[in-house]
């Protein structure tokens, strides 16, 4: 009896050592880097890789925690591919498989051009694993607004991407082919790929990894972003 009670003992030692490892990691608990996109908004991210060996740990969970902002700005929350409208949902599971990265992506939004709602806004997430929510990382995300001096292109120009998350080929619909130049860049706002709006109206892009992007729009010296996600 007392061989068995010391076995379940260690079992319960060992069990609580593993999980207090957490077994996943985050990029970047304090974002401050963003980027500005069309239709007034600023964009976030972080990442977080699973780390566990058990094919089992795979199950997350975000929650929102509180937002300092302007009353007229407006915030959403991805944990790709999902997205959701911040605090009309305030909590939904997601999925991270082994040794698996999944990008977080916090929004900003702050008015319609040239309406601009300057400010500062901060908002704080909970990053878990359901069931220990006492063991959760606190992550927040900065986002900046100016209000003037911001210039975008004419409104007339539509871009239409389908399909909408990406798998590997882009198919692009452009209202206006006059434009100086075409390119998709990255959350931090860099280039990735230079694309012939000219030459093909579908783009290959399995060569790029899963996550969000920006169809760049360049006319004079105006731009306009395109917001995409790749996705397999």
């Amino acid at each position: 009896m007392r061989k068995l009670f010391l076995l379940l003992l260690s079992l319960i030692i060992i069990s609580q050592s593993a999980w207090s490892q957490k077994m996943y990691t985050i990029s970047n608990k304090n974002v401050k880097t963003w980027i500005s996109i069309n239709d007034g908004a600023v964009n976030c991210y972080s990442k977080l890789t699973n780390t566990s060996a058990n094919p089992g740990d795979t199950l997350f969970t975000w929650e929102y925690l509180d937002v300092n902002a302007p009353a007229s700005w407006t915030l959403g929350f991805c944990a790709l591919p999902a997205c959701y409208t911040v605090p009309a949902t305030s909590k939904a599971d997601f999925y991270v498989g082994i040794n698996k990265t999944i990008d977080f992506d916090c929004t900003h939004s702050f008015g319609a051009y040239p309406n601009y709602v300057p400010g500062k806004g901060i908002a704080r997430f909970l990053i878990y694993r359901p069931g220990a929510r006492s063991m959760a990382d606190t992550i927040s995300f900065e986002g900046t607004a100016a209000g003037t001096g911001i210039k975008t292109a004419s409104k007339s120009i539509e871009a239409s991407i389908s399909p909408n998350p990406v798998k590997n080929d882009l198919i692009l619909t452009l209202s206006d082919l006059n434009i100086s130049s075409l390119s998709i860049i990255n959350l931090v706002g860099k280039e990735v790929m230079l694309l012939d709006v000219k030459g093909a109206k579908t783009f290959d892009v399995s060569t790029l990894p899963n996550g969000i992007y920006f169809l760049h729009i360049t006319k004079g010296e105006a731009t306009f972003n395109k917001k995409f996600i790749i996705s397999r």
